[in-house]
């Protein structure tokens, strides 16, 4: 009796804390499976997360635990094989199982138990869908004056900044969540509540593959002036211009800007449904028409640009501009337009400044991601991502099981 009261308290102890320890590895590799969907990792590199994650929690595939003799067994699955998300590929699950030796137990037979545990997690649309990422910059997100924004969805500023995020004047922003890595100054204006301190992130659309411009496409570079309907996507060569007064419909696909970038005067009355703007070039600064250029749309033109849906014509999918990462030395970019102007999709300024006034067109998004942001007027944001097969571009991993 004595012996079955020992191997009660020993033996069964000691497995469900082996089992506690198992949990926390196999969540830990389900989550860094998911994470390596949301940017969009291949399988191998998905099971590859998923069991390092597992074996930095003691668990490692293949091997064995100290004292313990028994091979640990880690297997993941994507999508899951079982449960309320199976043939879900947004989802991984991870199964982690050892046998586990006996103390006491040994004496009614059992000279070891099998350990097995599961967990599953899943990709999913981010709660975000405003990016400031510069990690340094006073003021990387920047509202003031008149200037309002209404999102929403949230909003998450990078900088470590004592007023990383700077609300003033008139200046007003209301959106579910707003997250800042550093501090706040907000002064005369006012702001959903922000809770600060939060962990510095990295670039949420790094994932995306940006157009190849074939090497010679250019041979000299000039501003090419537009006006009437673009019915075929092609590059443009030292930027785009299209002058007061002028009309524009761009046909569906991927504009490629090599240098110069793109100038849209007060007046000008632009559409686009389903376009992808790839904004690339010399990386110098100054005039010349081969280094890179940013976007800049006057307050008084009308402006209705969206994102494809899809990938199907060789554009990026919820991509509306894309700038090349490659740029350090770009100007920024400033998109602004009439009380009726619209921007659908991702607005992309990674290494470069953004200023944006605009809204989102009706059953769609926009996301904007650029290293600092300040906005110039009225704003609001969407979140509509039905016209995307899996929907926001941006995406958080969830432990769901």
């Amino acid at each position: 009796m004595l012996t079955g009261i020992a191997a009660m308290a020993v033996d069964i102890g000691n497995l469900w804390t082996t089992r506690r320890l198992m949990q926390s590895a196999a969540d830990a590799g389900a989550m860094a499976g998911a994470d390596e969907i949301t940017i969009g990792g291949s399988s191998s590199a998905i099971t590859t997360a998923a069991k390092d994650a597992s074996s930095h929690n003691g668990f490692a595939d293949g091997g064995t635990r100290p004292g313990d003799s028994a091979t640990i067994t880690v297997a993941v699955h994507n999508p899951p094989t079982s449960g309320a998300y199976a043939a879900n590929s947004n989802a991984v699950e991870v199964d982690v199982s050892e046998s586990q030796p006996t103390y006491f137990m040994r004496v009614f037979g059992w000279q070891s138990i099998p350990v097995s545990t599961t967990a599953t997690a899943l990709a999913l649309g981010s709660g975000p869908c405003i990016y400031a990422l510069d990690k340094s910059a006073s003021g990387a997100i920047t509202v003031g004056g008149s200037a309002s924004v209404s999102s929403a969805c949230g909003l998450y500023d990078n900088s470590s900044s004592s007023s990383a995020l700077t609300v003033s004047g008139g200046g007003t922003i209301t959106a579910p969540l707003v997250g800042v890595a550093g501090g706040t100054s907000i002064n005369g204006g006012g702001s959903s509540p922000p809770s600060t301190g939060i962990a510095q992130f990295g670039d949420p659309l790094a994932y995306i593959t940006e157009p190849t411009v074939p090497s010679g496409t250019c041979s000299s570079f000039h501003t090419t002036n537009l006006s009437g309907s673009i019915t075929a996507p092609q590059t443009y060569c030292g930027g785009i211009h299209i002058n007061a007064g002028n009309t524009v419909n761009f046909g569906d696909g991927l504009y490629i800007i090599d240098g110069g970038g793109i100038t849209i005067d007060g007046g000008a009355t632009v559409t686009g449904a389903h376009v992808t703007f790839y904004l690339t070039g010399g990386n110098g600064s100054g005039g010349n028409p081969s280094n890179y250029s940013g976007v800049t749309i006057n307050s008084t033109a009308t402006v209705n640009l969206g994102a494809p849906c899809t990938s199907s014509g060789g554009d990026v999918a919820g991509m509306l501009f894309l700038q090349d990462r490659s740029i350090t030395n770009g100007q920024g970019s400033s998109i602004n337009g009439s009380a009726t102007s619209t921007f659908s999709g991702a607005i992309y300024f990674p290494t470069t400044p953004l200023a944006y006034a605009g809204s989102t067109g009706a059953n769609m998004f926009t996301l904007l991601v650029s290293d600092t942001l300040s906005f110039l007027g009225s704003s609001s944001v969407g979140n509509d991502f039905s016209c995307l097969t899996g929907g926001s571009p941006i995406k958080d991993a969830m432990l769901v099981q």
